[in-house]
């Protein structure tokens, strides 16, 4: 089945509009045409069953026919990852995650990390297209890049198990230990150079919990990968 994406959602008059990308693939690369079905996302966890009114190069007009709500009573996950220095690698984090199931990722700048920006157009771009490929209908929230000090001071107020990823085999394992099934959960994941040790300490003060993925030592994006797949595991 194939998903396409629209914020451009009008419940009240039953009309979906789909521009720029996802319109050019509707009509130059499926073909679809006017009375043709199509099914549409809102990213809020809505599928509407569509057909097309109206279409050009330029826009696709749908009327929807039907619509069904996923809801979301599963546990939340929350990812604060460091910036990776090759920034593909970055990329195939947020993909992967997203087929996994994240509920929100925050990119993450710390003492060793080796970049402080990203393209967030472009990134959101990517988040719409793996929930789109792996049928999920619930699009996550991807933030601004933020300094370590800053994330750790705006902290969730909300009941949350907050955990920090170390590469220290000492730390309780986060598989067999500390995740709680049911919980919602955010976790940080720092560079390759790991978090500092002042990072550290913030991070303790402010009631993070140390963890350990295993004995190996993983990249950056590979450790946010599997943060996510324990996490999908466990719940």
């Amino acid at each position: 089945m194939n998903i396409f994406y629209s914020n451009n959602i009008n419940k009240s008059n039953k009309r979906i509009i789909i521009l720029d990308q996802e319109n050019s693939h509707l009509i130059k690369v499926l073909r679809k045409k006017t009375g043709d079905n199509v099914n549409i996302t809102d990213g809020k966890g809505f599928l509407y069953s569509c057909s097309i009114i109206e279409s050009d190069k330029n826009k696709s007009i749908l009327e929807i026919e039907k619509s069904v709500e996923f809801k979301n009573d599963s546990p939340k996950l929350k990812v604060a990852i460091s910036l990776t220095k090759n920034k593909d690698r970055f990329e195939w984090f947020l993909e992967k995650a997203t087929e996994i199931g994240v509920n929100e990722i925050t990119p993450l700048i710390c003492r060793y990390s080796e970049r402080n920006k990203i393209n967030l157009e472009r990134s959101i771009k990517i988040l719409v297209s793996s929930m789109k490929q792996s049928l999920r209908y619930r699009l996550p929230i991807i933030n601004k890049p933020v300094n370590f000090k800053d994330y750790i001071m705006s902290k969730s107020k909300n009941k949350v198990d907050s955990f920090i990823a170390t590469c220290l085999n000492s730390d309780i394992s986060l598989l067999k230990k500390k995740l709680i099934k049911g919980n919602d959960s955010e976790i940080m994941v720092g560079p390759e150079g790991g978090f500092s040790q002042n990072e550290l300490d913030l991070a303790k003060k402010a009631k993070f919990v140390p963890v350990s993925l295993g004995e190996g030592r993983l990249r950056t994006e590979t450790a946010g990968v599997m943060v996510c797949s324990i996490f999908s595991t466990i719940n």
